[in-house]
């Protein structure tokens, strides 16, 4: 059996004290860059590696936080991730990295895992957990809800509503009356999108309006529309509740020989990288997910300091950028299987 290399062995390699190989391993701004560089390098060729989960008791409630994204396949929640610990600031936190698979269970599983790690503060990013539980475990440990606005705890949001609005303005300047939306269910600001888009379009005389069940995923946006075109007749526009479900519904009316732009308008929301590209160039609502980040950062960092503030929400302004699945109404489209088409 090979015997452990311990921190003694390395102080003893390098000629220092056990205390100044524990604060360079942990990179303490106390021991100098060229000191530390030295510690790691011998660590290294000795075999040695700290004990992470003992370090991180130590250093307990200092400096590491739990992050938890919903759903690690979309987009959106890794450009969240870069602003909240950017790769290339030496003062980027520390953390714990869990996904919740869209699934409440796994998320309440991975806030336990937090807890058991004592971490100083966690973030939750777009959680489906239920608003009591969340302010519970906020009552508990530094939390900050990104895309969610929770009472009682930080929040950073997009203004959804407002986004919203800019869709449904957006689609009567160009003159579509008949709209229908993907909505995206459960998830984060899905409400208050669909909300804010119908009711302006409610408001107006002759409008008419559909909603489809969506979940914020690729597969749900394309069967949302497969059964809206599917049903004889179709909306001049078509707004989803995110890009990823924009994206299925263009695979869908592709499949009916429509093109997003040209037989009806589309719009999606989040601007996520791919709907820029010139082959999709998708119309959607931007907003900046690193700023978002980088202010929930800041937040949790608050609350850690003074754990009796008051909580703060913060709505990040969203824009519309208007693309090539923009076009002004024509109702001769509307019906899908025409054989005027």
């Amino acid at each position: 059996m090979i015997p452990s290399v311990t921190m003694d062995d390395v102080a003893a390699k390098v000629g220092v004290s056990r205390a100044t190989v524990s604060l360079a391993l942990r990179r303490s701004p106390k021991i100098s860059a060229k000191r530390t560089d030295e510690i790691w390098r011998v660590a290294r060729e000795m075999g040695f590696f700290p004990n992470v989960n003992a370090s991180r008791l130590a250093r307990a409630r200092q400096s590491s936080y739990g992050v938890l994204l919903a759903d690690l396949h979309n987009p959106i929640m890794a450009e969240i991730l870069d602003g909240f610990a950017p790769a290339d600031e030496e003062s980027a936190p520390d953390i714990y990295l869990a996904s919740g698979f869209n699934d409440v269970v796994r998320e309440r599983k991975s806030l336990e895992s937090f807890l058991s790690h004592r971490v100083a503060g966690v973030v939750l990013v777009g959680s489906k957990l239920e608003t009591e539980r969340i302010q519970e475990f906020a009552a508990s440990l530094p939390t900050v809800a990104v895309g969610r606005n929770i009472p009682g705890v930080d929040s950073v949001l997009p203004d959804s509503q407002f986004g919203g609005r800019l869709v449904a303005d957006h689609f009567l300047d160009l003159g579509h009356l008949k709209v229908a939306h993907i909505d995206g269910g459960s998830g984060a600001g899905a409400h208050g999108r669909k909300e804010a888009f119908l009711r302006r379009f409610r408001s107006i005389a002759g409008a008419a309006t559909s909603v489809l069940p969506g979940d914020y995923t690729q597969a749900s946006g394309y069967e949302a529309a497969k059964a809206l075109f599917a049903s004889g007749e179709r909306p001049t526009a078509l707004f989803a509740a995110n890009d990823l479900m924009a994206l299925g519904a263009m695979g869908a009316a592709r499949e009916k020989g429509l093109i997003a732009g040209v037989d009806f308008a589309l719009c999606g929301f989040d601007d996520i990288e791919v709907a820029a590209y010139g082959y999709i160039s998708l119309t959607t609502v931007s907003y900046s997910r690193k700023e978002g980040g980088a202010i929930a950062r800041e937040l949790l960092q608050q609350r850690c300091t003074d754990p009796t503030r008051t909580p703060k929400v913060v709505k990040v302004r969203p824009r519309l950028l208007v693309r090539n699945t923009s076009c002004a109404c024509n109702e001769e489209t509307i019906v899908v299987d025409s054989d005027l088409r």
